[in-house]
């Protein structure tokens, strides 16, 4: 099972052991040239490619002399005092400082890695056939829309992570992020209130849907758990959202039947929203409403069990690529309660991370599985997990997830894996 950048290696209380193998050289060191402590070795700008080994991080360097009149120092060079009897201005470099075998040179091409060899920090994961290497183009200028966008934090009883990422084929065409989350602690009832809104891709400016739709469900949400109300009127809630939508195209007129029309064609999203509160034993009291194929999954025990939303399949086994998208209304708008046990995780994200996860019984729901088991410590582990290279799998991917707060403090206090 590979180690992603959510486990680090203390977390796991697995000591650091140099290299073995074919990829390993004689003195212990990686492929790549770095040693015990982590460094590479960096070439003087006057002797080629004969290396100076920096020290441990947290070692202060060696102490240099003070230059003597006349001695000019070089970049990256420390002034260095001559022999003696020779003239001032002609002194030679200073001997390496030793610190232990050599290194070998910093390589002056990039060649290609071993199999073996741990990847970069920021690379991307592979999960199966990747897709095809490019540089992405920038989105539209206007509204702007990053092409990443990740947050994490905790409350009292909950722990959030969540994460959004344009896909390959919207990096490469040039095109916005079409998906959106929003979420919000509301701490006078402890609760954490979300959105998820995947736009759709015929809809020119779904992504301006996705935004609006989030952004009201989650303020129309909040402002009923202020009026104190103990269940959220869900109906009031999607028609809130989707009357935003209409409005972006009336510009606050009364509506006629082809600006609605319109606002269809222009705007439609889907839209995941719900409540989550901590309750007893560390459990998750969950309340969820949906329009559209985004989803929502309980993660427990290393299994993927659906709570709704997802596409639909006929009796031949078909999925079927239409999608029910506000700012058409369902004529029934009612939320689904479930309690989640105490060590299981809440999923909601939309279909680019729910098709590529499939059943989770594949080797995307594996990795899914073992990197979400508990909370990272780090949230931008949640964006480098979600943009996984995985071939036929280039749609945008927006996952927000929540733990009871005490699977975080027990991660920290024992380093046992989730």
């Amino acid at each position: 099972m590979p180690r992603f950048f959510g486990r680090r290696r203390e977390d796991e209380e697995e000591p650091w052991a140099p290299p073995s193998g074919p990829s390993a050289s004689a003195d212990g060191r990686a492929p790549d040239g770095r040693g015990p402590n982590g460094h590479l070795p960096v070439p003087r700008q006057d002797d080629g490619d004969r290396p100076v080994v920096l020290p441990p991080a947290g070692q202060p360097p060696p102490p240099r002399p003070a230059p003597r009149p006349g001695q000019e120092a070089r970049p990256g060079h420390a002034p260095e005092p001559p022999d003696e009897g020779q003239p001032l201005g002609t002194a030679q470099p200073a001997p390496l400082p030793d610190h232990g075998a050599p290194l070998p040179p910093v390589l002056r091409t990039r060649e290609p890695r071993s199999p073996q060899a741990p990847p970069p920090a920021w690379s991307r994961f592979v999960l199966g056939r990747p897709t095809a290497r490019f540089e992405a183009k920038p989105p539209p200028a206007d509204p702007y829309r990053p092409d990443t966008l990740f947050d994490g934090w905790s409350t009292q009883g909950l722990t959030v992570r969540l994460a959004s990422v344009r896909g390959d084929a919207h990096r490469y065409g040039g095109q916005p992020r079409q998906d959106d989350v929003v979420v919000a602690a509301h701490e006078p009832t402890g609760a954490v209130v979300f959105a998820v809104a995947d736009g759709v891709s015929a809809a020119p400016q779904s992504h301006v849907g996705a935004a609006l739709a989030c952004r009201t469900a989650v303020s129309d949400v909040l402002r009923q758990l202020d009026e104190g109300r103990n269940q959220v009127d869900w109906k009031r809630v999607v028609a809130a959202a989707a009357y935003q939508l209409v409005m972006r195209v009336t510009r606050g007129g009364e509506p006629t039947r082809e600006q609605k029309q319109e606002a269809q064609t222009l705007l439609a999203t889907t839209l995941v929203t719900g409540v989550v509160r901590p309750a007893a034993g560390g459990q998750l009291d969950v309340n969820l409403v949906h329009v559209g194929d985004s989803g929502a999954w309980l993660l427990h025990q290393g299994l993927f069990h659906p709570l709704l939303g997802g596409k639909d399949q006929s009796a031949d086994g078909i999925f079927s690529s239409a999608v029910a998208a506000l700012p058409w209304v369902p004529p029934q708008v009612e939320g689904t309660w479930y309690t989640l046990p105490e060590d299981g995780v809440l999923l909601v994200g939309t279909d680019g991370f729910g098709d590529p996860l499939g059943d989770g019984t594949g080797r995307i729901g594996e990795v899914m599985a073992y990197e979400l088991g508990r909370p990272p410590r780090e949230p931008q582990a949640v964006a480098q997990l979600l943009d996984f290279s995985r071939e036929t799998f280039d749609d945008d991917r927006t996952l927000l997830a929540v733990w009871p707060r005490h699977r975080l403090d027990e991660g920290r206090a024992t380093g046992a894996a989730g």
